[in-house]
């Protein structure tokens, strides 16, 4: 059983509804990216002011990938999060 990587990232003070809508684009446009097997990034309480990624990719070179492409630059330059912690696994 493969224990897909987990990231925890802190939302900045922005409104919450505009950063998840933000995320919810990232998570389809990721989804339609080559070597992309799942990427879902699930809202917590929006007192936490959190939201948690999960991800699975083919390989690391995908996940590379995914750091060029225009989504995921947009929300970067956007500094709507901060990583708190990453968990990654290659459990099989």
């Amino acid at each position: 059983m493969e224990i897909p990587p987990l990231t925890l990232i802190g939302i900045s003070d922005k409104d919450f509804n505009e950063i998840i809508g933000e995320f919810k684009k990232l998570e389809e446009e990721t989804n339609k990216e080559e070597g992309c097997i799942k990427f879902h990034a699930y809202p917590l309480e929006p007192s936490e002011r959190k939201i948690m990624l999960w991800e699975i990719w083919e390989n690391e070179e995908a996940v590379n990938a995914h750091f060029t492409k225009p989504h995921t630059k947009n929300v970067q330059k956007q500094e709507l999060t901060e990583v708190e912690w990453i968990i990654k696994s290659n459990v099989n």
